[in-house]
């Protein structure tokens, strides 16, 4: 069984302990309704301008994501290769719903926005 190289779990690990350092492309933004907060790209991937108004971005916010980005990385690194790797769709929702209860409200999140 040939598995195409964007599949294989040398790909995917090569890709998981290199996704966290694209933290430094969001930002931090408080809902003034409800104070919650969530985080939003601040860099657009084809470098058109974005509305960055009451987006927060500085060191304290980047290394959070960061680290909180690596922790969810290395705990659920097989999980997140198993799921990869066999084209499973909905990964996100995979991932939110059968593994971990970290991110519930982000099933309402379009995929393109993660």
């Amino acid at each position: 069984l040939q598995v195409p190289y964007a599949r294989s779990e040398a790909h995917l690990t090569e890709l998981l302990e290199r996704v966290c350092e694209k933290m430094k492309e969001y930002g931090e933004k408080v809902d003034p309704a409800t104070h919650r907060k969530s985080y939003v790209r601040v860099l657009s991937h084809d470098g058109t301008k974005m509305d960055l108004s009451g987006v927060k971005f500085d060191g304290d916010v980047t290394s959070s994501l960061k680290f909180a980005c690596e922790s969810i990385a290395e705990e659920y690194e097989d999980e997140l290769i198993e799921f990869l790797s066999h084209e499973a769709e909905n990964v996100k929702d995979r991932l939110c719903s059968k593994r971990t209860d970290l991110c519930d409200h982000a099933l309402h999140i379009p995929h393109d926005e993660l």
